[in-house]
């Protein structure tokens, strides 16, 4: 797949706009070359209903309003982002609650959601005021939920901030950021896919 094949979904998670991890995205999104698609959705403008579980007492019924909307931009992307602030060593609450709704998704009639993320690339840019290895595992969360769906692991690019605009400072942030998307053949395959009569749902 050419670079302007690919459609990029940028999911903004933060509980604050234009925070540290957002402005790394558009540094890493603005060597992208011209044409390609670029979907910017933030969690804020989105918000979802509480998940509820319900694989043991009825169907899920199709996603309608903000469910509906993201889980049309999530199958028509091939490369999701998750650009997400570290927040007590994982995703923040938006970002969470958007991956709980793919259990959800997963078991809807007609959507195949399964089959419709084989081969899509996941990555994530996150921002701490941490050490790197703090963030590893949110990175362990994204590589499993990659793993888990065949998709392909494209990496993490982090930086380190705290308060607002402090990633401007963050100079060897701002340079990995310029060639993080540079190859689809960057992402590989999260791991080796897991036997499908051993797969487990996240949620169960």
């Amino acid at each position: 797949m050419s670079q302007s094949q690919r459609r990029f979904l940028f999911i903004l998670s933060s509980t604050r706009r234009l925070g540290n991890s957002e402005q790394l995205a558009y540094c890493a999104a603005h060597p992208l070359p011209p044409g390609t698609e670029q979907n910017w959705m933030h969690l804020l403008d989105y918000p979802l209903p509480d998940f509820v579980d319900l694989r043991h007492s009825g169907p899920f019924q199709p996603p309608a309003g903000n469910a509906q909307l993201l889980l049309e931009a999530t199958l028509h992307a091939t490369d999701l982002v998750l650009v997400a602030p570290l927040y007590w060593y994982s995703l923040p609450a938006p970002a969470k609650l958007y991956l709980d709704h793919w259990s959800a998704w997963l078991r809807t009639p007609g959507v195949n959601f399964r089959e419709y993320m084989k081969d899509k690339t996941l990555w994530a840019i996150t921002v701490s005021s941490g050490e790197r290895a703090e963030a590893q595992p949110l990175e362990d969360s994204l590589t499993l939920t990659a793993n888990y769906l065949q998709m392909r692991w494209g990496g993490i690019l982090f930086g380190t901030g705290s308060r607002p605009n402090d990633i401007q400072l963050d100079a060897p942030a701002l340079l990995r950021a310029k060639s993080f998307f540079a190859a689809s053949n960057n992402a590989v395959l999260a791991a080796n896919p897991p036997e499908v009569d051993i797969l487990k749902s996240p949620a169960e």
